[in-house]
């Protein structure tokens, strides 16, 4: 391996100013990285706060920063599409403008490639907490720990990570890829999708040889009153991601051992959305009604209703499957029930 590889750094920032003074955390965190040869993509999605001032601000301070702004077209997989194309270096690391990381991460995941030669991503650990301090967990790629230390090596092979995103992550991973790897499929989904990155992602892991982890961390903040948490109708979208993913799963023979759990989440985003539909459904066009029932009709007739209801026990079992008898019934019952 090269002794030093060039390393590209996607962030995407939208309005990220106005948000939380992202800017600045980032750059903090990024700029100080113990690694120096690094190229910054930042990728302006068409913010209208002052963004783009703070960007060219650090630009103007490091050479290493490169800044693109593009419009934005109201999903992220378009913006960390357009990062993706512009990443020159040989190792990519995919970054949130909300999080941090470890001043030495890129350095220790350069480190681990070169220890393990048959890995094709490095995850450091993953550090999960509200933004009020509270932890939520700590991951080691596919195992909860305590602490962060002391610390283990992890390795999985690509198609065993697809595999433990069935139905839910029981990975988790904020890695340093491979080139060739991280390019293999596109973020610019087929579909305008809320979540047609997690789409995309799965597609990246299962082309990787080996995933490893590291000692750094990687620190990932939630953020309660963000606007991705906020109802929205585009949190629909998520149903159709459900009927994407169970084909894909299916057509890579690893959905059936981890069906009960797919069809768990797929029901609970599917009434989530019958609930947003409800909420929204006065401020839609004829059309997008149209289109968003079109959407849940679909993610109804592809949900596994005996996988389902075997979840399920005693009344709460009588219950859903009274529910589920209908996509007239439970659209009905869930407007009147709000």
């Amino acid at each position: 391996m090269d002794q030093n590889p060039l390393v590209s750094i996607i962030t995407t920032y939208y309005n990220s100013v106005q948000l939380g003074d992202f800017v600045k955390s980032s750059m903090k965190c990024l700029l100080d990285q113990s690694y120096k040869n690094i190229e910054f993509i930042c990728v302006n999605d068409g913010s209208t706060d002052s963004t783009l001032e703070e960007l060219e601000y650090f630009a103007s301070q490091d050479p290493r920063i490169k800044i693109f702004t593009k419009e934005n077209q109201k999903y992220a997989q378009y913006s960390k599409a357009f990062g993706q194309d512009k990443a020159s270096g040989t190792f990519i690391f995919l970054f949130d403008h909300d999080d941090i990381i470890d001043l030495d991460m890129i350095e220790k995941c350069l480190d681990t490639f070169s220890r393990f030669p048959d890995l094709d991503i490095v995850t450091p650990i993953i550090k999960t907490e509200f933004t009020d301090g509270k932890l939520k967990y700590i991951s080691n790629l596919d195992i909860y720990i305590d602490e962060t230390t002391p610390f283990s090596f992890r390795k999985i092979s690509g198609k065993e990570a697809i595999k433990k995103t069935v139905g839910r992550y029981d990975i988790h991973i904020r890695g340093l890829y491979r080139k060739e790897i991280f390019k293999s499929n596109s973020f610019a989904f087929k579909e305008p999708l809320l979540n047609a990155d997690e789409i995309v992602e799965r597609l990246i892991f299962e082309k990787a040889r080996f995933i490893g982890s590291c000692n750094a961390v990687y620190t990932h903040y939630i953020h309660p009153d963000s606007s991705a948490k906020l109802p929205s109708i585009k949190r629909i979208d998520v149903t159709r991601t459900d009927v994407l993913l169970r084909n894909l799963f299916r057509s890579k023979g690893i959905y059936e051992k981890r069906s009960n759990i797919f069809e768990t989440t797929a029901y609970k985003n599917f009434v989530n959305g019958i609930k947003i539909y409800h909420i929204f459904s006065n401020t839609l066009t004829s059309e997008e009604s149209s289109k968003q029932k079109k959407r849940l009709k679909e993610a109804y007739s592809y949900l596994d209703k005996k996988t389902v209801i075997s979840q399920f026990k005693g009344i709460s079992r009588l219950y859903n499957t009274i529910l589920l008898s209908s996509f007239s019934f439970i659209f009905l019952f869930y407007k009147f029930k709000s």
